[in-house]
């Protein structure tokens, strides 16, 4: 595989062809955005279904569904336009302010953000009563700079100065976000950028050598943490009763337990939409990162296997935009966003299954959260720009 840009990268186009080449535009991937869309309705659908018990208390039952449904339709609204009205080239031009950007966000978030469970990354708009989480941002910041940076000199992922450079774009937010006590948006980020290089660089031995390390480094901060406290103590416990929940059933095996009972109640079709007993009395965060727990119990396994296979056709098919993409710019974005929204299936399945340690991850597009859903279609968005701008046959 020609790791330099999966079919050439644009800068060697001759000068005569170049403006035509980037003008072309074809249908957009329809099998993506249906799939991305039939996501989205089913996140509303049980967002509203999960979350409605808890919602009585505050008086309106809606109240989290239509929070979630307004971070949909900006979502779509960033779809509508990304895919008509912009070129992903012109996309990238904006890459380095938007990484500066959001940087200055978390920076703020680190002094004047709301901690929940833990983690500080809310920060509130001041006298509108919303906030939004700047980490979620961070994602696609990164993926764009990294983009950028390699496609306009490739040879930057074979030398030294170079993934220096590569490394410290990643790193600046890695930190600022790991400072807020969020190490499940570490590991998204550090994932990304990952695969990214991998993609671009042809010596394979180097990635054994930095995969080992990021594992070892996170397995060490963890047992630090549940040693010495440096993230706050919960995330080492955490770790230390993945392996056996039941050893603290109340405490840092709470969720996991009664995810796991939620997952062997639902059977192979469910108890029924709307039927879920563990989102009453003892499931919480219900309709956030465990969904798919209440998902499988109120669905079944028939349901939760209908949502793994759509994430699986978005997979392929982002991958499929990378490896049609014109040149290199737009192979790594999509192979960028596409690698984010693996990623975050995997882990937060895994967690709902207690197949790795319980983190915060929520589920892409379905998961409450308006910022998050927001970002994540506008992050679909530009892969279905790039999917406008194939390769020539």
């Amino acid at each position: 595989m020609n790791r330099s840009g999966i079919g050439g990268d644009i800068i060697n186009f001759p000068a005569h062809k170049r403006k035509d080449a980037v003008s072309t535009r074809r249908e957009i991937d329809h099998i993506l955005l249906a799939c991305t869309i039939i996501l989205v309705i089913i996140g509303l659908v049980m967002v509203l279904s999960a979350s409605y018990y808890s919602a009585m208390h505050s008086g309106n039952i809606y109240s989290y569904f239509w929070m979630q449904a307004f971070g949909a339709a900006l979502g779509l609204l960033a779809i509508f336009a990304i895919t008509n009205f912009l070129n992903y080239r012109l996309i990238s031009r904006f890459a380095w302010g938007f990484y500066i950007i959001t940087n200055i966000l978390l920076v703020l978030t680190l002094f004047f953000g709301r901690e929940v469970n833990g983690a500080i990354r809310w920060l509130d708009i001041p006298g509108t009563g919303f906030g939004f989480q700047p980490s979620e941002f961070a994602k696609v910041a990164v993926i764009l700079l990294l983009a950028v940076y390699l496609s306009e000199k490739i040879s930057r992922a074979n030398t030294f100065r170079g993934l220096l450079g590569y490394a410290a774009i990643a790193a600046l937010p890695i930190v600022l976000v790991m400072m807020g006590r969020n190490l499940s948006t570490v590991i998204i980020i550090a994932a990304i950028a990952f695969i990214m290089l991998f993609l671009a660089s042809p010596y394979f031995w180097r990635f054994i050598i930095v995969g080992a390390t990021g594992i070892a480094a996170v397995v060490g901060l963890l047992w630090a943490d549940l040693r010495w406290g440096i993230l706050g103590g919960f995330r080492g416990q955490r770790f230390a009763t993945w392996q056996d929940p039941f050893l603290d059933p109340q405490g840092t095996g709470f969720q996991s337990i009664q995810s796991l009972f939620a997952v062997a109640s639902g059977g192979l079709f469910g108890r029924g939409l709307g039927n879920s007993m563990q989102k009453m009395y003892y499931l919480p965060e219900s309709q956030n990162d465990f969904i798919f727990a209440i998902i499988i119990e109120e669905l079944g396994l028939f349901g939760g296997g209908i949502i793994l296979m759509l994430f699986g056709i978005i997979v392929w098919r982002g991958m499929r935009a990378a490896m049609n993409a014109r040149d290199t710019l737009s192979m790594l974005i999509a192979a960028g966003i596409t690698t984010m929204i693996a990623v975050q299936v995997i882990i937060n399945v895994g967690v709902v299954t207690n197949t790795i340690p319980n983190t915060g991850i929520p589920l892409p597009f379905i998961s409450y959260g308006g910022t998050s859903i927001a970002v994540m279609m506008a992050a679909v968005g530009i892969l279905l720009n790039i999917t406008r701008y194939p390769k020539e046959n």
